[in-house]
C-alpha cells in the first residue's frame, strides 16, 4: 500500500495540515508507504515521508500539478490517496480519472466557511463530481456529514466521517517542554489562526466586557494571522492592552495549553476544532463557542466542557464569568473522557481510513 496525501500548500501550524501529518505518522508506524504531493508551499518534514512539489499557484500551476499528480500516482504506484481542500480535491479528482487508485476527498470544513472562494452551490457541484466517480468523501465530524448528506442524499453510502488524528504520544511530550517566557503565569488562553472565522474580535470584546464585573486572569493569543493589527489596536481601544497577550506563531504551544486556566474556543465556524480536542487530552478545562459543527459533538452538548451561543459577545462573557465560580460544573469522569477521546487517537483514525478504503 501506497498512501499519497494531496495537499493544495502545507502552513506550518495549520489545523489540516497537522493532522494529516500525525495521520501519515500512524500510517508509517503500520508499515505503509507515505507520500506528500504539495500543489505549492512548503512541505512536511516527517521522517521517512517523501515529498513531491506541484506545479505552484494560479490557474496554470493547477493544470501543470494535475498533470505532475497523474504522472506521480502510475511512476510511484500509488495504490491510496488523501486529499484535503477543495483545490487539493480538484486537482485529485481530474488527476485519477481513470485510475483504480482508492481515492479519498476529505472535507475538514463548514459548506459556508467564509475563508474558502467556492460557495455552497458550487461546492454542491464539485462533490457531486467527486462521487460520480469512484472516490468517497469523508468529513471529519458526524454533523459536517450530515450536512453533506442532506446537500447529496443519493451519495449517503460513499459519504464518511474519519476522526482526525490529534491525541499521540508526540502531544504529551511536547506538553512537558518549557513554557515561553515572558507570559503570566496565570492566563487564559485562546489558539488560533488570526483570521476572522476564528472569532478573536468577539473574544476580546467579551474579555474586556467580563473584566467589567470580576477580576480575570490575563489572556494570551497563540497565533498568527491577517488581523493581527486589527485585533492589537482592538485591544488597545478596549483599554485591555496590557492584559491581552499575543505571541505570534508558536511551533509548539502545547506546554501553555496544558498549563492555562481555561481554553476558550471562539470560533464563528469549524469542522471539528483540533485545538478543543488537544485542550481536552491535556484536561485543561474549555469554553468553546456552539458554532453548527465541532464543539457540540466533541463535548457531549456540553458535559465534557461550558457552551455557549456562538457569535454572541455577551453569551462570551457570561461563559468567562461562570467559568470562575466557586463550585464549577464537577470535571468529566476519567472513563467518559477516555471514551471521548479514543476516536481521536491516530491509531482509531487510521483504522478509520482503512475501513473507508476497503468497503
Amino acid at each position: 500500500m501506497h498512501i499519497l496525501f494531496i495537499l493544495k500548500d502545507f502552513k506550518a501550524g495549520g489545523g489540516v495540515e497537522r493532522v494529516q501529518q500525525r495521520l501519515s505518522e500512524q500510517f508509517l508506524r503500520d508499515g505503509r508507504r507515505v507520500s506528500f504531493f504539495v500543489i505549492n508551499a512548503d512541505m512536511p518534514d516527517t521522517p521517512g515521508v517523501q515529498c513531491f512539489n506541484g506545479g505552484g499557484r494560479g490557474f496554470a500551476g493547477m493544470l501543470k500539478s494535475v498533470v505532475m499528480l497523474r504522472r506521480l500516482v502510475h511512476r510511484e504506484g500509488v495504490t491510496h490517496l488523501i486529499s484535503a481542500k477543495e483545490q487539493a480535491n480538484l486537482c485529485t479528482w481530474f488527476a485519477t480519472l481513470g485510475s483504480a487508485c482508492n481515492v479519498i476527498y476529505s472535507r475538514h470544513a463548514t459548506l459556508d466557511c467564509s475563508e474558502q472562494k467556492t460557495g455552497p452551490s458550487s461546492l454542491r457541484l464539485l462533490y457531486s463530481l467527486y462521487l460520480c466517480g469512484s472516490g468517497k468523501v469523508v468529513t471529519v465530524s458526524t454533523a459536517l456529514r450530515q450536512t453533506l448528506v442532506d446537500l447529496l442524499p443519493w451519495g449517503r453510502q460513499r459519504i464518511r466521517y474519519c476522526p482526525n488524528a490529534v491525541v499521540t504520544e508526540q502531544l504529551f511530550h511536547a506538553s512537558r517542554a518549557p513554557r515561553p517566557q515572558g507570559l503570566p503565569d496565570h492566563y487564559w488562553l485562546s489558539v488560533g489562526r488570526l483570521v476572522e472565522p476564528k472569532g478573536f474580535h468577539l473574544l476580546l470584546d467579551a474579555y474586556a466586557t467580563a473584566l467589567r464585573s470580576a477580576v480575570l486572569p490575563d489572556l494570551v493569543i497563540v497565533g498568527d494571522g491577517p488581523l493581527l493589527d486589527t485585533l492589537t489596536t482592538q485591544a488597545e481601544r478596549l483599554g485591555i492592552a496590557r492584559r491581552v497577550h499575543f505571541t505570534g506563531f508558536l511551533g509548539n504551544p502545547y506546554p501553555l495549553l496544558r498549563q492555562a486556566r481555561l481554553f476558550i474556543l471562539s470560533s464563528l465556524q469549524e469542522g471539528m476544532p483540533t485545538v478543543l480536542i488537544e485542550a481536552l487530552a491535556l484536561g485543561t478545562p474549555v469554553l468553546a463557542c456552539d458554532c453548527e459543527t465541532g464543539p457540540r459533538e466533541l463535548l457531549d452538548n456540553g458535559r465534557l466542557g461550558q457552551l455557549v451561543k456562538a457569535n454572541d459577545v455577551p453569551a462570551l462573557a457570561d461563559g468567562m464569568l461562570r467559568s470562575l465560580t466557586a463550585h464549577p460544573a464537577p470535571a468529566p469522569s476519567e472513563k467518559r473522557l477516555t471514551d471521548t477521546l479514543r476516536p481521536y487517537t491516530s491509531q482509531y483514525a487510521a483504522q478509520a481510513y482503512y475501513q473507508v478504503w476497503n468497503q
